[in-house]
């Protein structure tokens, strides 16, 4: 499995799979609606994977990169969800006064959470093989009293307007039946007028900055 949204993994001891390729919504301006279709916020942060191995965690990013500086956090959670090996799938943010910070994420100002939507192994198990809505409830009732964020859903594609009145980034589109594998579509949609939008490039381009992510290997 080496295409793009393929779980790769190396099997050691019959233990988690460890390497994941995430899969990366499709852009576009058009809410796809149906009955097969549920609609999640689509959070401003950073994408966020969460390996679980033998109680030792780590996140790994959209390119399945370490990312170091946001171990203090993996270890945090991990010392608190109830798992042996697992791996999530979802994305760390910064919370400000009307929902996620981007800039404060950035700029390492507040506190770093995660919110899951996505739960791809747990204890042994593969989960990537099941429907979305079964990983999302086995996914909900995991993180429940946890730190782990969950990112739930509804069947409402008026998520959206919802979602640029409040000035938010978007929304992502699903479809509840779908496993986590190669030629499964997940669809962004993103709010043109998203205020933390402007100086976005300059934020990233603009100036030196120390790196978020490690090529190094585990």
């Amino acid at each position: 499995m080496t295409s793009r949204g393929a779980l790769r993994f190396l099997v050691r001891d019959s233990q988690v799979l460890t390497r994941i390729e995430p899969l990366h919504p499709v852009r576009s301006t058009v809410v796809p609606v149906g009955k097969p279709w549920i609609y999640e916020l689509k959070l401003d942060g950073f994408r966020g994977v969460l390996n679980i191995e033998d109680r030792r965690p780590w996140f790994t990013s959209k390119n399945a990169n370490r990312m170091p500086r946001f171990q203090p956090l993996a270890d945090a959670l991990a010392r608190q969800v109830r798992v042996h090996d697992a791996i999530f799938d979802g994305e760390i943010i910064v919370m400000g006064e009307g929902g996620p910070d981007f800039n404060a994420l950035f700029m390492r100002r507040g506190e770093p959470a995660y919110a899951a939507f996505d739960l791809l192994w747990l204890d042994g198990r593969d989960l990537r093989a099941l429907p979305l809505w079964r990983r999302k409830k086995m996914l909900a009732k995991l993180v429940d009293h946890t730190p782990i964020g969950y990112v739930d859903h509804v069947d409402d594609p008026g998520l959206f307007a919802v979602v640029a009145k409040r000035d938010m980034e978007g929304i992502v589109a699903k479809r509840r039946g779908d496993p986590y594998a190669p030629g499964t579509q997940w669809v962004k949609v993103k709010h043109a007028g998203y205020s933390q939008l402007e100086g976005r490039r300059e934020l990233f381009h603009g100036r030196p900055r120390r790196p978020i992510v490690s090529r190094g290997s585990r």
